[in-house]
């Protein structure tokens, strides 16, 4: 009787820790990675499709107290006015399914919408470099004279500059947009305004057949931004929601690649979705359009979100000039180089803006001391992502970003001539969510309710085994000692 109570422990010992550590954790990750695709019907392909709510986006823009001196040569001085409040909402419209490639296309879309209520209500007058005049001049800096010369006339003509700085209110700098006036018959404007005519110049919106508006971010306002092919469901060489194609190009043509980087690589996802169970060495990438990058946030190590166990990432831009893979962002490796924790979006966007953290955080120390006023601060300027790794959650993002002007001095036009060389701060973002109990509450019951139950059952049938064996093997020996005993009475 005993031995048989010794030998069920032993199978439900045994039984507990196969299925309890091996069986279930195996068919639990198989069921997750199987349920998380981006296939017509499916839960994740709502939420991905349309996010339900908005993220809080805020701008934060640098306002220059002295713009006389900055012109004549001298050292900026810089306030920081914010945040400007806006709610963005993130959808995808156009969505086909390619059944033969298990992929789906689509085109990105954010809209803003003011909240005036959670920060300032953008009327600020705000002093900045003149976004048009400073941003094309100093982007034909590595053209031909005539070329730069002919630059220079075009915008002495149609801006006619009594200053390198322009004075507008934050939501027209931002959104409502200053007035170019492209009523001009010299060559040299006409062909300044026949690329604003052509949508070259981002941000640049068409007002009657002579005058422009221009504004840093309204353009960019519920429109397209940027048409995307990504993977459905995990298959061979590829995860979830991974970009295969972006605007038609299974690579970028931006970047100069070597033998020891390839920086033109779609790397990750959209950014809206991951896979589950990622594995920190593996990187969170995604590409960004905005950057005309891929990135992998660094993993900082393990932290918790509302009672959720999770893994912290943060942002860091390294060192094209140090770190080989990133040498293909160089202009020219090793001489040219962005400086470290920066990025040069010159090649991106063809415009002479410089991306780095807020405040230059964790960027080389040189950039902090061409101006003043800033204040770099891991609380508020790190680019942080809480991220739940069985399922693929992002739990919160603080998604931060900052971009400066190149300076560089312009001989050909006169306001222009006597800048410094420094990278100018411009303005910084932050995009942030952070997802509530509600959500919260759904992940710990599918995910971690049911792995708790899948505990509960592996440490009870283990601990039964183990006392039904010691139990069993006790009573079995002390009956068989008995049996000596009484053997031993009856000799």
């Amino acid at each position: 009787m005993y031995l048989k109570v010794i030998i069920v422990s032993f199978v439900v010992l045994l039984l507990g820790a196969l299925i309890g550590f091996l069986g279930f954790p195996l068919l639990f990750q198989e069921l997750v990675k199987r349920s998380i695709n981006l296939k017509p019907g499916s839960e994740t392909r709502q939420l991905w499709q349309q996010l339900p709510f908005p993220m809080v986006f805020k701008i934060y823009v640098f306002n220059v107290s002295n713009p006389e001196q900055v012109e004549a040569g001298g050292k900026p001085k810089l306030e920081e006015v914010g945040p400007l409040v806006f709610e963005e909402w993130k959808d995808k419209f156009d969505v086909q399914d390619i059944e033969d490639e298990d992929a789906v296309s689509f085109n990105m879309r954010n809209t803003f919408q003011l909240r005036s209520d959670l920060g300032l209500d953008g009327q600020q007058l705000i002093t900045m470099p003149h976004p048009l005049l400073q941003f094309m001049a100093m982007a034909n800096l590595g053209q031909p004279q005539e070329t730069q010369a002919a630059v220079a006339m075009g915008l002495e003509l149609i801006f006619e500059p009594s200053s390198a700085f322009v004075t507008a209110t934050f939501m027209e700098l931002f959104f409502e947009g200053i007035w170019v006036n492209c009523d001009q018959e010299h060559p040299a404007a006409q062909a300044i305004c026949q690329q604003l005519e052509a949508g070259a110049v981002p941000g640049a919106v068409a007002i009657n057949a002579t005058h422009y508006k221009f504004s840093l971010m309204g353009a960019g306002n519920h429109t397209n931004a940027g048409s995307f092919k990504v993977a459905r469901s995990r298959s061979k060489g590829s995860t979830v929601g991974r970009v295969l194609q972006f605007n038609g190009a299974d690579e970028l043509q931006v970047w100069q690649d070597t033998n020891t980087s390839s920086c033109n690589r779609l790397r990750g996802t959209d950014a809206t979705i991951f896979a589950p169970f990622m594995r920190p060495q593996q990187g969170l990438w995604s590409y960004s359009a905005q950057l005309c990058r891929s990135l992998s946030p660094t993993w900082m190590g393990r932290t918790s979100y509302k009672q959720l166990p999770a893994q912290r990432y943060e942002l860091n831009f390294g060192s094209p000039r140090l770190e080989a893979d990133l040498s293909c962002y160089c202009t020219s490796y090793p001489d040219d180089c962005p400086a470290d924790g920066t990025m040069d979006l010159l090649r991106c966007s063809g415009s002479p803006l410089i991306a780095s953290l807020p405040h230059f955080y964790r960027a080389e120390p040189k950039l902090l001391d061409d101006v003043e006023g800033l204040s770099p601060s891991k609380d508020k300027h790190a680019s942080i992502l809480i991220f739940e790794q069985l399922s693929g959650t992002v739990l919160s993002v603080y998604n931060r970003l900052q971009f400066s002007l190149k300076v560089s001095p312009v001989q050909h036009v006169r306001v222009l001539s006597q800048l410094r060389r420094l990278a100018m701060p411009l303005f910084w973002i932050e995009e942030s969510l952070q997802l509530d109990e509600k959500f919260t509450a759904v992940l710990h019951k599918k995910i971690f309710g049911i792995l708790n139950k899948n505990n509960l059952f592996r440490w009870l049938a283990i601990g039964l085994g183990s006392l039904g064996c010691a139990l069993g093997g006790l009573f079995l020996h002390l009956r068989r000692n008995d049996a000596k005993r009484v053997g031993t009475i009856e000799a």
